[in-house]
């Protein structure tokens, strides 16, 4: 699934095979070691880019920065910007936050995520000298999580409720597109590639590795492993 949005001359291609942002050809994508695609793309520009069918600002940002599209200045802050690999930045109140109570694509299926992009494009671009955002708790973070099961002692979670991915000290996660298995803290991050590669033996199914987290395809094979029955 595909779609544009124009700013002006300049474009956004949105890809659901996508899982980062390409520029000129070239596909930038967060890796284990926790480089970003923000740092990464800091010197390019374009006047087309693809990207992944998300609102999250971590493709969204550079994105428009490569396009040279003017948007609020507080995403570049240090701390906003490195919230993509520190997820405990949500158990404070922030703006991003707030954003992403109005427009996150992250519990919805690619096919009603249109919509929502547009409106988040619009949004970032529209306020640029002052962010009409007022600091929020993020309201998943309030939610009931929603247990399925265990595999191996992890706990397996409903991603379409609740925000386990923050709440629990280590989780596997059922998105709408795919599985991910992660970790808020640093000091479990290597239990999360460990379980990774014995899924990998078991299923052949390959993974991509993130900092404090990794994703799989949402596969049959792994669905059958993981002993759920999801309708």
């Amino acid at each position: 699934m595909k779609f544009e949005v124009k700013q002006g001359s300049k474009k956004l291609i949105f890809n659901s095979e996508l899982t980062g942002l390409v520029v000129n050809g070239k596909e930038y994508v967060s890796g284990k070691g926790g480089a970003l695609i923000y740092d990464q793309t800091k010197e390019l520009k374009a006047s087309e880019v693809k990207l992944q069918m998300s609102s999250n600002t971590s493709t969204l940002i550079p994105a428009l920065r490569v396009l040279s599209v003017p948007y609020s200045s507080y995403f570049d802050q240090k701390e906003v910007v490195e919230s993509q690999n520190n997820i405990t930045f949500y158990w404070n109140k922030s703006k991003l936050a707030a954003f992403y109570n109005r427009f996150s694509t992250d519990e919805l299926d690619y096919g009603k995520r249109e919509s929502v992009i547009r409106e988040a494009v619009n949004f970032l671009t529209a306020n640029i000298a002052k962010l009409r955002l007022e600091d929020e708790f993020l309201v998943r973070v309030l939610e009931v999580c929603k247990l399925l099961g265990f595999y191996q002692g992890f706990p397996i979670f409903d991603s379409s409720t609740g925000f386990a991915k923050l709440q629990s000290r280590l989780g596997i996660h059922i998105d709408p597109e795919a599985i991910m298995i992660s970790t808020p803290l640093d000091k479990y991050e290597q239990d999360v590639y460990e379980l990774a590669e014995s899924i990998l033996e078991v299923t052949g199914l390959e993974f991509s590795r993130k900092k404090n987290r990794v994703v799989f395809p949402k596969d049959k094979k792994l669905i059958n492993l993981l002993g759920l029955k999801l309708e």
